[in-house]
Formats: C-alpha cells, structure tokens, sequence
C-alpha cells in the first residue's frame, strides 16, 4: 500500500477545480493528495473541456468529510448537473457513506483498487502490480472513468 502521509502532500489547495461550470461534474477523493499546484492532473486536463472536475486533495484538505458534503450540499438545487464521484482504496468505504445521504444528486460512485467489494459502486481500475492502490491520476483511471462515464450514457 502507498503512504499517503508525507508531508508534501499536505501542502498546497485542498481543492482544486477545471471545467465549465454547470457541466456534469466529476468529483475526486483523493487520498494521495495529487493536484499539488493547483491544476488537476495532466492525464485529467482534456476531459475538463466538457466536464467540470473538482478535485479534492485529502491530505491538504483535513477536514475533507465536511468539504465533500459541503460541495454535494451546494449541488442540491442545480437539478441540471450530474455528479460522479471517484475514489480509490482506503476511502472507498467513508466516501459511499458520505453519498449515501446525497443519493438524489450523485449518480455513480467509481472506485480505483478498493480494499472491500462494494455493490453499490463500480470498480473502474485496478493497479497490475504494486503499490496500489494506482494514483488517481494514472492513465488507466481515466480511461476506466471515460468507459464508465459512455455506459451511464
């Protein structure tokens, strides 16, 4: 298992957001803590052309629990925009608990190498080899959150 806990990691934003507003919107958990100068990850930058992802970086972000309600919470009258929000390994099972009381406004949740089956989630990568889980910015992750994203239509 990665260390998600060198201090680095908990320097910069603690969110950070591309994409037009009012798109389908992508919400990211992210235990590593990438996105460290306030960009998402360059593997993430194309998609951001039509969709809006709002990365949220748990080591930079302590209080990360508060700040996920806080962004559904603000989603709750934009009946418009979808919400998919991906996670991976440590956090797969606090984040479906965290949606669990938004199930009105998130769509999906996709995980990267979970540490536990969850069946009301989708598995969308799984790292080949350690250390796992993969980082969040990986190209396989994006592409298992592009073939996720074309079933949900």
């Amino acid at each position: 298992m990665r260390d998600f806990t060198q201090p680095a990691r908990a320097t910069g934003p603690g969110v950070v957001a591309d994409g037009p507003a009012g798109a389908a919107t992508i919400l990211v958990i992210d235990p590593a803590g990438e996105a460290l100068h306030d960009e998402i990850p360059a593997t993430w930058r194309p998609l951001a052309e039509t969709l809006r992802i709002v990365w949220l970086r748990v080591p930079a972000a302590p209080s990360w629990k508060s700040t996920v309600d806080k962004v559904l919470t603000m989603h709750r009258d934009d009946t418009s925009t979808l919400l998919d929000v991906v996670t991976s390994g440590p956090l797969a099972a606090d984040v479906i608990d965290l949606v669990r009381d938004h199930s009105d406004l998130v769509r999906s949740v996709l995980l990267v190498d979970p540490e536990a089956d969850f069946p009301s989630a989708r598995v969308i990568a799984r790292s080949q080899s350690s250390p796992a889980p993969l980082p969040l910015g990986h190209p396989d992750v994006v592409a298992g959150l592009l073939d996720a994203l074309n079933d949900l239509g």
